[in-house]
């Protein structure tokens, strides 16, 4: 796996070479060499989507592989072999396992014995503007205190641009930690598409910088061995925008979608008939769709965790984005509740006491994450409004949120259930789920995804977003 693509200069934040003539940098030829046999340890931080992936696609190129992840039982089903995402399977997992390629530790004790750490997503962060970096600073803190040998850090988790230069590399400087020294650092933002097992890992191109020239060159010969194209940007702020970037798209276009599907509400007219016609448009791709949204936002809007060394990035003023994220949150935080309440009211029913049913709370379909997703927002209004809320998800058995204390299990879909509660609201449409049976059997249904569409026919309790 050989192909690159160099899509600016070479330009760089810091020339070791030039800037700091009392540190003598590290012969990189050895740790190339490692990359070459397969001999360097790797440590992946966060085994969710990104990080099981990247430690998988490592192991089976035949480097050994520690993965830290700090939930107990998720860790001690990886190292039973058993897979949590769909993008992984547990043959290969189990594998990887039994041939001692793969490990996954629950603290940070591994750290000195690693030469590769790769910090991966693990709190919610597909919000273009993420300012919450509690969870990445604390794992450069305790990297920081295992350097007794030199380490190669990327930065998998996304964050935003300026974050590796401003935030990260004075971590290490204020320990007096000097780079291609004691360390390299380089950025390397997840590029993953959650839910779509169509597309293999090592075929997703990896975009790639280095804080300094050694430090990319490292990260690109490591990534080299798992992935077909390697995109080299000129800094670290470059790639952290790249990721912005795309989030941002994805969030902005979301937002035209969900005011469009608001306005056609008003108008008595379906957005799903709007977006079908669009789409016979020969000149432009159409992707996007109404919904409630790629995640909840609260973490964002209500407890930021704001670091004065940043106050130049926060105080930037992204128009557009900060209007997609707002309605992209109206429509996930309010919207949607709004809506249940007015087809209880439409059949002379109270939402409070109300029995309602949400049908898949993962974050994107046919997977088994739920952090991220809208759902748990609206089912934490419905509870705050006195309703009673149940759930259905065949690849989320319970849910847990420690910090409201709230904690359901999910549900049989049976005719009884269905037949008894007053409105079904299915907010992710997963492959597994009986949707006949959802349009055969419950009185009333809100589908937010169209998922009843595929059936083939059209019903009167059936009531699209």
């Amino acid at each position: 796996m050989d192909s690159y693509i160099k899509v600016s200069d070479d330009k760089l934040f810091i020339d070791i070479e030039k800037d700091d003539v009392d540190v003598q940098p590290v012969d990189i030829k050895d740790y190339l060499h490692k990359i070459e046999s397969r001999s360097l340890s790797i440590g992946v931080v966060g085994l969710g989507y990104s990080g099981l992936q990247i430690a998988t696609a490592f192991a089976s190129a035949g480097f050994t592989v520690t993965g830290i992840e700090f939930d107990k039982d998720k860790a001690h089903q990886l190292n039973s072999g058993v897979s949590l995402i769909e993008h992984v399977s547990s043959d290969l997992l189990k594998k990887l396992v039994d041939e001692d390629r793969f490990f996954a530790a629950t603290d940070f004790d591994v750290l000195p014995e690693l030469d590769v750490v790769i910090v991966c997503d693990q709190m919610p962060t597909r919000v273009p503007k993420n300012t919450d970096l509690s969870f990445i600073m604390a794992v450069m803190e305790n990297i920081i205190s295992s350097l007794d040998k030199p380490k190669l850090i990327i930065l998998d988790h996304p964050s935003e641009p300026g974050t590796c230069r401003e935030v990260i590399y004075p971590l290490f400087e204020d320990q007096h930690k000097n780079i291609n020294k004691d360390y390299f650092l380089a950025v390397s933002p997840e590029r993953v598409d959650h839910g779509n097992t169509s597309v293999n890992f090592s075929l997703i191109p990896r975009v790639i910088a280095g804080m300094t020239i050694a430090s990319k060159e490292l990260a690109v010969k490591l990534f080299s061995t798992v992935v077909k194209t390697v995109v080299e940007v000129s800094c670290p702020t470059s790639a952290e925008m790249v990721k912005f970037l795309e989030t941002s798209y994805r969030w902005v276009n979301t937002a035209l979608i969900n005011e469009t599907m608001i306005t056609c509400n008003k108008y008595n007219i379906s957005i799903w008939e709007i977006i079908k016609a669009v789409r016979s448009n020969p000149f432009e791709y159409f992707r996007f769709l109404p919904g409630p949204g790629y995640g909840s936002t609260s973490q964002y809007n209500e407890e930021p965790f704001l670091l004065s060394v940043r106050k130049n990035l926060t105080e930037m003023k992204h128009d557009i984005v900060d209007k997609a994220i707002e309605i992209n949150t109206y429509v996930s935080r309010r919207y949607i509740v709004d809506r249940i309440s007015d087809l209880l009211n439409s059949r002379r029913k109270c939402l409070n006491g109300a029995n309602i049913l949400i049908v898949g709370i993962a974050s994107k379909r046919n997977m088994n994450e739920w952090n991220e997703s809208p759902a748990i927002e609206i089912i934490l209004q419905l509870l705050a409004k006195q309703a009673n809320v149940y759930y259905h998800d065949p690849y989320i058995p319970k849910l847990k949120i420690h910090q409201r204390g709230f904690s359901i299990s999910s549900i049989d879909l049976d005719d009884e259930m269905l037949s008894w509660v007053d409105l079904v609201v299915i907010l992710m449409d997963h492959q597994k789920i009986d949707y006949r049976k959802i349009l055969d059997k419950s009185s009333l249904i809100l589908d937010t995804r169209n998922a009843t569409e595929k059936i083939g026919e059209i019903k009167d309790n059936v009531k699209l977003l």
